[in-house]
């Protein structure tokens, strides 16, 4: 359960939010915006993030399913600097979900930024902002265990089904037993062989090994 559970892990420590970050520059409002689709419009989210004051504003339009496929979102992270402060309308612009909320408050305060939801009055430089980040804190455990606990029953369910994991092997049985063959007539040699099957020599040579010893035992 703990390997399980390591998948899912997030590097926030909550005692890091004790305090707020203290700006040793000056402050920059950095906006972001973001729309599912190309459907939808941007532009009354970026006049709000410029009604507070955001200088620069990085905008898209990508489903917030991942934040791995959100260039813009990538770009934002990577231009706040120590004392800026990160502005969305809403915190689903800025996370699907209390992990990925969870992760990407981590990256921002490692770098000394803070982040600010104009809609949802959550705002990391107050006490209430600080305060809810212990509640996102929990939710993101419970979901980090309640994941974790159902990778767990599907490997053990999967187990008892007969599913095998692991690499998947680079011979079949019936192939080894065919290269044997081969190798007996002596008309190629074991590279021809392991060729013809699209592994190593070594590989080859490894798997029949194996079938002689796993064939001896059975007489």
């Amino acid at each position: 359960m703990s390997q399980i559970k390591s998948q899912f892990s997030v590097s926030l420590s909550l005692k890091d939010y004790n305090t707020p970050n203290t700006p040793k520059g000056s402050t920059m409002k950095v906006g972001y915006a973001r729309v599912s689709s190309r459907g939808q419009n941007l532009e009354t989210q970026i006049k709000i993030l410029k009604e507070a004051g955001c200088e620069k504003i990085f905008q898209e339009k990508k489903s917030g399913k991942s934040s791995e496929n959100r260039k813009e979102f990538k770009n934002a992270l990577d231009f706040v600097r120590e004392g800026d402060i990160l502005i969305v309308t809403r915190l689903d612009r800025f996370a699907r979900g209390n992990i990925d909320l969870y992760k990407n408050l981590a990256i921002l305060h490692s770098k000394g930024v803070e982040l600010k939801a104009t809609h949802q009055e959550f705002d990391t430089t107050s006490s209430h902002g600080r305060a809810m980040l212990g509640v996102i804190a929990t939710m993101a455990e419970f979901e980090i265990d309640l994941k974790a606990e159902r990778q767990a029953e599907g490997i053990i369910s999967a187990k008892a089904r007969g599913v095998k994991f692991g690499a998947k092997p680079k011979m079949t049985t019936e192939q080894v037993q065919e290269a044997a063959k081969m190798q007996k007539t002596g008309e190629m040699t074991n590279q021809q062989i392991a060729d013809y099957f699209g592994v190593g020599r070594s590989t080859l040579l490894r798997y029949m090994a194996n079938n002689k010893k796993i064939e001896h035992e059975r007489n």
